[in-house]
């Protein structure tokens, strides 16, 4: 074949949308069994190059070149990138890529900023909006897992529930937004009490809960105490100038060989909430 026709014939299978198999192309098998080769490269990289476009990863192509070679790779590439994605849509985000060049710095980064992103979205669901302590979700899943390790090894689980005195008449004569100012002040003074090891949450309303895992009553008496003093003893800036005097009483219960689930130890501590209420409040009660 002509070398006009035969570069033509190439730029053809290069080019259009089609590649061509007719008279002249096979007239150049003929003419030139190793052209028969090169055409079948160029078809294999034609395909390969039209299946990667349209985000086809699975295309087996059997021939082999330095073309096609790093045209594999890429496909490889794009295939464990796909699982990477995926892993990380089910919450990976350790995953890390450094085998695009310029597209990995941007992969990563987009990662370790969904990272940072889900980690704060999971604080802000674990606390109270108002007081930014832990909400009941939080003092749900603690009291889940410190009742099984009590019940299991026989340790002392201590549920405090407390609940500010008079708080309606707070927000009766002040309003809420000063009422609000209360409890953010109560819970910043009463979370100081407690070891790192245990949670104090908001319950709801002017309720919150204290769990103490593995704790001797004498000092979960003394911490309780400590948390009444603490009340009584500071004034409560609701305004520019003027501060209230509250009070909060408090029940104290632990869990028993009996009890099935956590519930039961909370329903003892509002039990001697209720006891402290009707015994003239500012004080803590304890059902054991």
């Amino acid at each position: 074949m002509h070398e006009q026709a035969l570069f033509e014939l190439i730029m053809k299978m290069l080019t259009l949308p089609k590649a061509p198999n007719d008279e002249l192309t096979e007239q150049a098998f003929s003419d030139d069994p190793e052209f028969r080769k090169l055409y079948d490269q160029i078809l294999a990289i034609r395909e390969l190059s039209y299946t990667l476009s349209k985000g086809n990863l699975e295309n087996q192509i059997n021939e082999k070149g330095f073309v096609l070679s790093n045209m594999k790779a890429l496909q490889a590439n794009l295939r464990h990138l796909t699982w990477q994605t995926k892993k990380i849509a089910e919450g990976d985000y350790s995953q890390q890529v450094d085998y695009l060049g310029d597209f990995s710095d941007a992969f990563n980064l987009m990662t370790s900023t969904l990272k940072v992103a889900t980690n704060q979205l999971k604080d802000i669901a674990r606390l109270d909006n108002l007081t930014k302590i832990p909400n009941r979700l939080s003092l749900d899943e603690f009291l889940t897992h410190a009742f099984s390790i009590a019940k299991n090894e026989r340790k002392n689980l201590f549920v405090f529930m407390y609940d500010i005195d008079y708080f309606k008449k707070v927000n009766d004569t002040y309003g809420h937004a000063a009422g609000d100012q209360v409890l953010i002040h109560f819970s910043e003074i009463v979370s100081k009490q407690f070891r790192s090891t245990d949670i104090f949450a908001r319950y709801g309303g002017e309720e919150f809960v204290a769990v103490l895992p593995d704790i001797q009553l004498e000092n979960a008496m003394q911490i309780g105490e400590r948390s009444l003093r603490s009340i009584e003893n500071t004034d409560f800036v609701i305004d520019d100038n003027i501060s209230i005097k509250i009070t909060v009483s408090i029940g104290l219960s632990n869990i028993r060989p009996e009890d099935m689930s956590y519930e039961d130890i909370l329903k003892r501590s509002d039990a001697a909430l209720y006891d402290a209420k009707h015994g003239g409040r500012d004080r803590l009660c304890v059902l054991l």
